[in-house]
Protein backbone atom coordinates (compact mmCIF):
# COMPACT_ATOMS: atom_id res chain seq x y z
CA UNK A 1 0.00 0.00 0.00
CA UNK A 2 1.07 3.55 -0.73
CA UNK A 3 0.08 6.70 1.15
CA UNK A 4 -0.82 10.11 -0.33
CA UNK A 5 1.37 13.12 0.40
CA UNK A 6 0.93 16.76 -0.59
CA UNK A 7 3.50 19.39 -1.55
CA UNK A 8 2.61 23.10 -1.85
CA UNK A 9 2.70 24.19 -5.48
CA UNK A 10 4.79 27.35 -5.99
CA UNK A 11 2.68 30.47 -6.61
CA UNK A 12 -0.55 28.48 -6.35
CA UNK A 13 -3.13 27.90 -3.65
CA UNK A 14 -3.28 24.17 -4.39
CA UNK A 15 -0.95 21.36 -3.41
CA UNK A 16 0.21 18.60 -5.71
CA UNK A 17 -0.23 14.99 -4.63
CA UNK A 18 2.26 12.14 -4.65
CA UNK A 19 2.62 8.84 -2.79
CA UNK A 20 5.08 7.25 -0.36
CA UNK A 21 5.52 3.66 0.77
CA UNK A 22 5.42 2.47 4.39
CA UNK A 23 9.13 3.28 4.79
CA UNK A 24 8.49 6.89 3.77
CA UNK A 25 10.19 6.65 0.38
CA UNK A 26 8.55 8.65 -2.39
CA UNK A 27 7.23 6.18 -4.98
CA UNK A 28 5.08 8.58 -7.00
CA UNK A 29 6.52 12.07 -7.26
CA UNK A 30 4.01 14.82 -6.44
CA UNK A 31 2.34 15.66 -9.76
CA UNK A 32 -1.39 15.01 -9.36
CA UNK A 33 -4.00 17.65 -8.56
CA UNK A 34 -5.83 15.22 -6.28
CA UNK A 35 -5.44 11.75 -4.86
CA UNK A 36 -7.00 9.30 -2.42
CA UNK A 37 -5.99 6.45 -0.15
CA UNK A 38 -5.79 2.91 -1.52
CA UNK A 39 -8.77 0.56 -1.66
CA UNK A 40 -8.47 -2.95 -3.11
CA UNK A 41 -5.04 -2.19 -4.58
CA UNK A 42 -5.92 1.05 -6.35
CA UNK A 43 -5.93 4.75 -5.48
CA UNK A 44 -7.79 7.45 -7.37
CA UNK A 45 -5.77 10.37 -8.77
CA UNK A 46 -6.67 13.57 -10.64
CA UNK A 47 -4.57 14.96 -13.49
CA UNK A 48 -4.02 18.58 -14.54
CA UNK A 49 -7.14 18.47 -16.74
CA UNK A 50 -9.31 17.59 -13.76
CA UNK A 51 -9.92 14.03 -14.90
CA UNK A 52 -9.37 11.06 -12.62
CA UNK A 53 -7.85 7.63 -13.03
CA UNK A 54 -6.30 5.02 -10.74
CA UNK A 55 -2.77 4.01 -9.85
CA UNK A 56 -1.68 0.59 -8.60
CA UNK A 57 0.48 -0.27 -5.60
CA UNK A 58 3.64 0.23 -7.68
CA UNK A 59 2.57 3.76 -8.53
CA UNK A 60 1.80 2.98 -12.16
CA UNK A 61 -1.32 4.33 -13.82
CA UNK A 62 -3.59 1.28 -13.92
CA UNK A 63 -6.69 3.03 -15.29
CA UNK A 64 -6.32 6.11 -17.53
CA UNK A 65 -7.56 9.51 -16.41
CA UNK A 66 -10.91 9.84 -18.12
CA UNK A 67 -13.32 9.72 -15.18
CA UNK A 68 -14.70 12.50 -13.01
CA UNK A 69 -14.28 12.63 -9.23
CA UNK A 70 -12.34 10.50 -6.75
CA UNK A 71 -13.57 6.95 -6.22
CA UNK A 72 -12.96 4.01 -3.92
CA UNK A 73 -13.20 0.34 -4.82
CA UNK A 74 -15.23 -2.00 -2.63
CA UNK A 75 -16.10 -5.59 -3.49
CA UNK A 76 -14.76 -5.07 -7.00
CA UNK A 77 -16.82 -1.99 -7.86
CA UNK A 78 -16.18 1.74 -7.64
CA UNK A 79 -18.81 4.47 -7.56
CA UNK A 80 -17.53 7.32 -9.74
CA UNK A 81 -19.03 9.92 -12.03
CA UNK A 82 -22.58 8.83 -11.34
CA UNK A 83 -22.02 5.18 -12.26
CA UNK A 84 -19.95 2.14 -11.29
CA UNK A 85 -16.81 0.67 -12.85
CA UNK A 86 -14.94 -2.59 -12.26
CA UNK A 87 -11.21 -3.03 -11.80
CA UNK A 88 -10.73 -3.03 -15.57
CA UNK A 89 -12.32 0.40 -15.82
CA UNK A 90 -15.40 -0.90 -17.66
CA UNK A 91 -18.79 0.53 -16.77
CA UNK A 92 -20.81 -2.10 -14.91
CA UNK A 93 -23.54 0.45 -14.21
CA UNK A 94 -23.53 3.38 -16.64
CA UNK A 95 -23.49 6.93 -15.24
CA UNK A 96 -26.94 8.35 -14.54
CA UNK A 97 -27.01 9.20 -10.86
CA UNK A 98 -26.46 12.55 -9.18
CA UNK A 99 -25.32 10.71 -6.03
CA UNK A 100 -24.38 7.06 -5.52
CA UNK A 101 -22.71 5.37 -2.54
CA UNK A 102 -20.56 2.27 -2.60
CA UNK A 103 -22.32 -1.10 -2.51
CA UNK A 104 -22.85 -2.81 0.81
CA UNK A 105 -24.76 -6.07 1.12
CA UNK A 106 -25.76 -5.82 -2.53
CA UNK A 107 -27.34 -2.39 -2.18
CA UNK A 108 -26.10 1.17 -2.78
CA UNK A 109 -28.08 4.27 -1.95
CA UNK A 110 -28.52 6.53 -4.95
CA UNK A 111 -30.39 9.58 -6.20
CA UNK A 112 -31.20 10.79 -9.69
CA UNK A 113 -31.71 14.41 -8.60
CA UNK A 114 -29.72 14.74 -5.35
CA UNK A 115 -32.91 15.13 -3.32
CA UNK A 116 -34.84 11.84 -3.25
CA UNK A 117 -32.81 8.78 -2.27
CA UNK A 118 -33.44 5.08 -2.66
CA UNK A 119 -31.35 1.92 -3.07
CA UNK A 120 -30.19 0.25 -6.27
CA UNK A 121 -29.15 -3.36 -6.72
CA UNK A 122 -26.19 -4.67 -8.72
CA UNK A 123 -28.14 -4.29 -11.97
CA UNK A 124 -28.32 -0.53 -11.39
CA UNK A 125 -32.08 -0.51 -11.00
CA UNK A 126 -33.91 0.78 -7.94
CA UNK A 127 -34.73 -2.12 -5.63
CA UNK A 128 -36.06 0.40 -3.08
CA UNK A 129 -37.73 3.43 -4.63
CA UNK A 130 -36.21 6.89 -4.07
CA UNK A 131 -38.48 8.22 -1.35
CA UNK A 132 -36.08 9.18 1.44
CA UNK A 133 -34.30 12.46 2.20
CA UNK A 134 -31.09 10.81 3.45
CA UNK A 135 -29.75 7.25 3.65
CA UNK A 136 -26.84 5.30 5.06
CA UNK A 137 -25.36 2.09 3.68
CA UNK A 138 -26.65 -1.32 4.74
CA UNK A 139 -25.05 -3.09 7.68
CA UNK A 140 -26.37 -6.18 9.49
CA UNK A 141 -29.25 -6.21 6.99
CA UNK A 142 -30.48 -2.75 7.97
CA UNK A 143 -29.96 0.80 6.67
CA UNK A 144 -30.78 4.08 8.41
CA UNK A 145 -33.07 6.32 6.35
CA UNK A 146 -34.44 9.81 7.02
CA UNK A 147 -37.97 10.88 6.22
CA UNK A 148 -40.26 13.67 7.51
CA UNK A 149 -37.77 14.79 10.14
CA UNK A 150 -36.98 11.41 11.72
CA UNK A 151 -34.67 8.45 11.27
CA UNK A 152 -35.67 4.81 11.06
CA UNK A 153 -34.23 1.58 9.64
CA UNK A 154 -35.33 -0.48 6.66
CA UNK A 155 -34.41 -3.96 5.43
CA UNK A 156 -33.23 -5.03 1.96
CA UNK A 157 -36.79 -5.06 0.60
CA UNK A 158 -37.49 -1.53 1.85
CA UNK A 159 -39.74 -2.63 4.69
CA UNK A 160 -39.51 -0.54 7.85
CA UNK A 161 -37.97 -2.67 10.61
CA UNK A 162 -37.29 0.06 13.17
CA UNK A 163 -39.84 2.92 13.19
CA UNK A 164 -39.06 6.53 12.34
CA UNK A 165 -38.63 7.83 15.87
CA UNK A 166 -35.00 8.96 16.07
CA UNK A 167 -33.79 12.54 15.72
CA UNK A 168 -30.62 14.45 14.94
CA UNK A 169 -28.45 14.89 11.88
CA UNK A 170 -27.63 11.18 11.59
CA UNK A 171 -28.31 7.67 12.83
CA UNK A 172 -25.30 5.37 13.07
CA UNK A 173 -24.88 2.14 11.14
CA UNK A 174 -24.98 -1.19 12.94
CA UNK A 175 -21.67 -2.49 14.25
CA UNK A 176 -21.47 -5.52 16.53
CA UNK A 177 -25.28 -5.64 16.35
CA UNK A 178 -25.68 -2.15 17.83
CA UNK A 179 -26.37 1.27 16.30
CA UNK A 180 -26.09 4.68 17.93
CA UNK A 181 -29.28 6.76 17.76
CA UNK A 182 -30.57 9.97 19.30
CA UNK A 183 -33.92 10.44 21.01
CA UNK A 184 -35.10 13.25 23.28
CA UNK A 185 -31.72 14.93 22.84
CA UNK A 186 -29.68 12.00 24.15
CA UNK A 187 -27.70 9.25 22.40
CA UNK A 188 -27.81 5.53 23.15
CA UNK A 189 -27.55 2.23 21.27
CA UNK A 190 -30.33 0.01 19.91
CA UNK A 191 -30.18 -3.58 18.76
CA UNK A 192 -31.60 -4.89 15.50
CA UNK A 193 -35.11 -5.04 16.96
CA UNK A 194 -34.97 -1.31 17.74
CA UNK A 195 -34.87 -1.77 21.50
CA UNK A 196 -32.39 0.21 23.56
CA UNK A 197 -29.59 -2.03 24.81
CA UNK A 198 -27.56 0.93 26.09
CA UNK A 199 -29.99 3.58 27.24
CA UNK A 200 -29.89 7.11 25.79
CA UNK A 201 -27.67 8.98 28.21
CA UNK A 202 -24.86 10.54 26.15
CA UNK A 203 -24.34 13.87 24.38
CA UNK A 204 -22.83 12.07 21.38
CA UNK A 205 -21.52 8.65 20.39
CA UNK A 206 -19.36 7.06 17.71
CA UNK A 207 -19.66 3.62 16.12
CA UNK A 208 -18.46 0.53 17.93
CA UNK A 209 -15.08 -0.64 16.69
CA UNK A 210 -13.07 -3.58 18.01
CA UNK A 211 -15.64 -3.98 20.79
CA UNK A 212 -15.50 -0.41 22.09
CA UNK A 213 -17.25 2.89 21.36
CA UNK A 214 -16.37 6.48 22.16
CA UNK A 215 -19.15 8.29 24.03
CA UNK A 216 -19.43 11.91 25.13
CA UNK A 217 -20.83 13.47 28.30
CA UNK A 218 -20.42 17.07 29.48
CA UNK A 219 -18.13 17.82 26.50
CA UNK A 220 -15.69 15.05 27.44
CA UNK A 221 -15.22 11.68 25.75
CA UNK A 222 -14.84 8.28 27.36
CA UNK A 223 -15.07 4.64 26.26
CA UNK A 224 -17.73 1.97 26.79
CA UNK A 225 -17.58 -1.73 25.99
CA UNK A 226 -20.17 -3.75 24.10
CA UNK A 227 -22.16 -4.30 27.31
CA UNK A 228 -22.37 -0.58 27.97
CA UNK A 229 -19.88 -0.63 30.83
CA UNK A 230 -17.64 2.42 31.18
CA UNK A 231 -14.15 1.26 30.25
CA UNK A 232 -12.45 4.68 30.30
CA UNK A 233 -13.77 7.68 32.22
CA UNK A 234 -14.82 10.91 30.49
CA UNK A 235 -11.58 12.83 30.13
CA UNK A 236 -10.73 13.42 26.46
CA UNK A 237 -11.59 16.47 24.35
CA UNK A 238 -11.96 14.17 21.35
CA UNK A 239 -11.63 10.46 20.78
CA UNK A 240 -11.59 8.41 17.56
CA UNK A 241 -12.56 4.85 16.76
CA UNK A 242 -10.22 2.00 17.68
CA UNK A 243 -8.23 0.49 14.81
CA UNK A 244 -5.50 -2.03 15.43
CA UNK A 245 -5.95 -1.61 19.19
CA UNK A 246 -5.45 2.16 19.38
CA UNK A 247 -7.54 5.30 18.93
CA UNK A 248 -6.55 8.91 18.38
CA UNK A 249 -7.26 11.09 21.41
CA UNK A 250 -7.02 14.77 22.30
CA UNK A 251 -6.57 16.30 25.72
CA UNK A 252 -5.76 19.90 26.71
CA UNK A 253 -4.96 20.88 23.13
CA UNK A 254 -2.59 18.00 22.41
CA UNK A 255 -3.17 14.69 20.64
CA UNK A 256 -1.78 11.16 20.69
CA UNK A 257 -3.03 7.57 20.70
CA UNK A 258 -4.57 5.52 23.52
CA UNK A 259 -5.35 1.89 24.24
CA UNK A 260 -8.90 0.72 25.16
CA UNK A 261 -7.80 1.14 28.78
CA UNK A 262 -7.18 4.85 28.22
CA UNK A 263 -3.41 4.42 28.58
CA UNK A 264 -1.33 6.52 26.22
CA UNK A 265 0.57 4.31 23.77
CA UNK A 266 1.79 7.36 21.80
CA UNK A 267 2.10 10.38 24.04
CA UNK A 268 0.00 13.51 23.29
CA UNK A 269 2.76 15.46 21.60
CA UNK A 270 0.91 16.48 18.43
CA UNK A 271 -1.71 19.08 17.59
CA UNK A 272 -3.89 16.61 15.69
CA UNK A 273 -3.89 12.87 15.11
CA UNK A 274 -5.91 10.78 12.68
CA UNK A 275 -6.71 7.07 12.80
CA UNK A 276 -4.16 4.52 11.66
CA UNK A 277 -4.74 3.28 8.13
CA UNK A 278 -2.76 0.09 7.75
CA UNK A 279 0.68 0.62 9.28
CA UNK A 280 0.80 4.41 9.27
CA UNK A 281 -1.14 7.35 10.71
CA UNK A 282 -1.20 11.04 9.83
CA UNK A 283 -0.40 13.55 12.59
CA UNK A 284 0.04 17.32 12.59
CA UNK A 285 2.79 19.11 14.50
CA UNK A 286 2.96 22.86 14.08
CA UNK A 287 2.58 23.72 10.40
CA UNK A 288 3.79 20.35 9.10
CA UNK A 289 2.22 16.92 9.06
CA UNK A 290 3.91 13.57 9.46
CA UNK A 291 3.28 9.92 8.81
CA UNK A 292 4.12 7.88 11.90
CA UNK A 293 4.43 4.19 12.73
CA UNK A 294 2.61 2.53 15.60
CA UNK A 295 5.66 3.04 17.81
CA UNK A 296 5.36 6.79 17.25
CA UNK A 297 8.42 7.17 15.01
CA UNK A 298 8.05 9.35 11.92
CA UNK A 299 8.74 8.01 8.43
CA UNK A 300 7.95 11.17 6.45
CA UNK A 301 7.49 14.89 7.20
CA UNK A 302 5.79 17.38 4.91
CA UNK A 303 6.90 20.82 3.88
CA UNK A 304 5.60 23.74 5.92
CA UNK A 305 1.96 24.52 5.20
CA UNK A 306 1.20 21.36 3.24
CA UNK A 307 -2.38 20.11 3.10
CA UNK A 308 -3.30 17.22 5.41
CA UNK A 309 -5.40 14.43 3.93
CA UNK A 310 -7.25 12.56 6.65
CA UNK A 311 -7.65 8.81 6.20
CA UNK A 312 -11.05 7.52 5.10
CA UNK A 313 -13.56 5.88 7.41
CA UNK A 314 -13.96 2.12 6.87
CA UNK A 315 -16.37 1.32 4.03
Amino acid sequence: MLYPISVPKPNHAEDVIGFINVEGRVIVRPKYMGGSYFFEGKASVVDEDGKSGFIDCDGNLALPCHFRGLGKFKDGLCSIGGGFINHSGAWVIKPRFAVASHFSEGRAFASLDGEAFGFIDLSGEFAISPRFEQCSVFSHGLAAVYCDGCWGYIDHSGEVRIPFVFEGSSARRFRYGLAGVQIDGRWGFVDESGGFVIKPQYDNVKDFSEGYAAVQRDQKWGVIDIEGNLAVDFQFDDLGEFTGGTASAEIEGNAGFVLPTGTWVIRPEFKKCYRFYGRLAVVRLGDVYKYIRRDGSAVWTSESGAMVQAPPVPL
